[in-house]
């Protein structure tokens, strides 16, 4: 870099000879001590004009050009007094640059494998605040998939089962108000195992099915009531006559999925309320259901008038279903007390007419063990020591459980059901008693003793007079 010298000074001369004024015998020379600096005199200030002027010299020593020395920078009150603006400079953040350049190593090692002075790694990473919430977020983002998978699922298949249900049966129903006023669902059970019926001609052969189960749901927030009617309860069934209700589901049609309109009808008339939706029992799919819960657990009540064959083998409750075990359908003996069943055997206990172990059993026993096995679906769901298991199976339980019925409801009401379910009160049995016989052996109920019924039921009096038992 070429030198600088105050303009009027002459290069030096390479005269070695000359020597230094002030030099001392011992060769060096004292320089003078300055004056001790003067606290009460004013500080010079050197005026812009009278600003010294450098020459600048290259290399061979001649001069280049002539420079005024640079401006002193002045204090920041200064130029602010001069109008000048002030500014602040600012770290930006980091850019994605700086956040996903090159990794340091050392620091990726002492994470993955705990090595080095810091140890730990990993393991004291997730341990720690930062680490442990990331952990969290990831578990919570698998759970909510997890359950919307389970949704998804559970809608699929509910709309797939919706498509199934007969127009003649849609109509016929009341819709739905949603679940604050609260619904009334009838389920509906066919019996389809195969009985030798006589058709129109008078001629034996498979004739649409009669209903098996006969029961009344009221769904809303603050309760989850069940109603059986008897199947053999005498009804009045429109356009077909005063007879056993469950011939309602065969009334005018020769469809093997019976004529549910009918059923309706008869039943609205039956306890003077309307209903707002269907649902038909499939049982292949109702046991597949139960078999997805991992079973479920019925309590049999005990019997005092059990037979001598069957208090011998300790069971309260036997008969076949399907013609029995030998017949490729179920042979039932089941103990007094809880138990828990597969789908099969639990399809079994809900369907069993004739319970060998007591003759004297009518068909109000049969609805509360039909009532008793809903009861056991619902403890399934909702109990929370099954919780682990049921979330694990959720896609499972979500597909399985619409295709255990048809029902006019959807993906957006049949979780309405669900909800009442859990939140709507108790699991009570609740069967209308009947009060004497009628023609054919079939079972007659009061008008008082149906009002009484529903009252119970709804929690309120019927919209129409119930005609019960005509």
């Amino acid at each position: 870099m070429p030198a600088m010298r105050p303009e009027g000074d002459e290069p030096p001369a390479d005269d070695e000879s000359a020597e230094p004024e002030d030099q001392d015998a011992s060769g060096e020379s004292e320089a003078p001590e300055p004056d001790p600096p003067d606290p009460e005199a004013p500080e010079s200030e050197t005026p812009e004009s009278e600003a010294p002027e450098y020459t600048v010299y290259d290399k061979t020593g001649e001069e280049k050009r002539k420079q005024s020395a640079p401006e002193p920078r002045k204090p920041k009150q200064a130029r602010a007094e001069e109008g000048k603006p002030e500014y602040k400079v600012y770290k930006s953040r980091p850019g994605l640059r700086d956040r996903f350049g090159k990794p340091d190593m050392a620091k990726l090692r002492r994470e993955r494998g705990g090595g080095g002075a810091g140890g730990g790694g990993l393991r004291d990473r997730l341990s720690g605040a930062g680490g442990g919430r990331k952990w969290l977020r990831w578990v919570l983002v698998g759970i909510a998939a997890w359950l919307l998978l389970s949704f998804v699922a559970f809608a699929i298949s509910a709309q797939n089962q919706k498509g199934k249900l007969d127009d003649s049966a849609k109509d016929a129903l009341q819709g739905g108000p949603d679940l604050l006023a609260g619904q009334n669902i009838l389920i509906l059970g066919g019996d389809r195992r195969g009985d030798r019926q006589q058709n129109a001609s008078g001629t034996e052969g498979q004739g649409p099915p009669r209903a098996d189960t006969i029961m009344v749901l009221h769904a809303s927030l603050t309760s989850f009531r069940k109603l059986s009617i008897p199947r053999d309860t005498f009804a009045a069934i429109p356009d077909c006559g005063s007879q056993r209700i469950n011939a309602s589901l065969a009334c005018n049609t020769t469809s093997p999925d019976g004529n549910p309109a009918s059923t309706i009808a008869t039943v609205e008339n039956f306890l003077g309320i309307p209903i707002h939706h269907l649902v038909i029992i499939d049982f292949d799919g109702f046991a597949d259901l139960i078999n997805t819960l991992g079973g479920v657990k019925v309590d049999v009540p005990g019997n005092e008038n059990v037979s001598a064959k069957c208090e011998q083998r300790d069971v309260v409750v036997a008969g076949d279903v399907d013609g029995g075990k030998k017949q490729g359908g179920v042979s039932l003996g089941l103990p007094a007390g809880e138990t828990t069943l597969e789908g099969d055997k639990a399809l079994a206990f809900a369907r069993i007419r004739k319970n060998e172990c007591d003759p004297g059993e009518d068909d109000t026993d049969r609805a509360a063990r039909q009532q008793s096995v809903l009861n056991g679906i619902k403890g399934r769901l909702t109990d929370p020591l099954r919780l682990p298991y049921n979330f694990v199976k959720g896609p499972w339980i979500g597909w399985n459980a619409p295709k255990a019925f048809i029902s006019d409801m959807g993906a957006f009401t049949l979780p309405q059901l669900a909800i009442a379910g859990v939140f709507g009160g108790s699991g009570d049995t609740n069967v209308l008693k009947p009060s004497g016989s009628g023609p054919g052996g079939s079972l007659f109920i009061s008008q008082g003793d149906c009002r009484r019924a529903v009252e119970e039921l709804t929690g309120g009096e019927p919209d129409d007079d119930p005609e019960c038992s005509p």
